[in-house]
């Protein structure tokens, strides 16, 4: 009796063991790419699922406010080749996309707080 108690107890510890990474895994949120973007608006639900969306956001208007900026810094080497307009307008468009993810990533932490409630 004592043996298959000891051997019951193993088979639940184990059984513990091998179980716990797959229900950490199930639980932990996938990262936002540009792979995914559109399957994880489609299915967001959650205030993390949102919240996972608005850092995706936030990172493309860092980058996009990087790009404006080194566009805005190389527009002077540029100016004799006749480039000025090129670099300017990039510099405005670049500028315009990272307002338009900043406002996207707003709009989704804003659906965060009301899935939550």
């Amino acid at each position: 009796m004592k043996r298959v108690t000891i051997l019951l107890a193993a088979g639940l510890v184990l059984l513990a063991a091998v179980s716990l990474p797959i229900i950490k895994a199930g639980a932990q949120q996938t990262a936002v790419t540009e792979d995914n973007l559109n399957q994880m608006i489609t299915s967001a639900k959650t205030p993390a699922d949102h919240e996972a969306i608005a850092v995706y956001y936030d990172t493309e208007a860092a980058d996009n406010e990087k790009k404006a900026s080194l566009h805005s810094r190389n527009k002077n080497m540029y100016s004799k080749a006749d480039f000025s307009a090129h670099c300017n307008a990039l510099i405005r468009d670049y500028q315009q996309a990272a307002k338009q993810d900043k406002a996207l990533a707003a709009f989704h932490r804003e659906m965060a707080k009301k899935a939550g409630s």
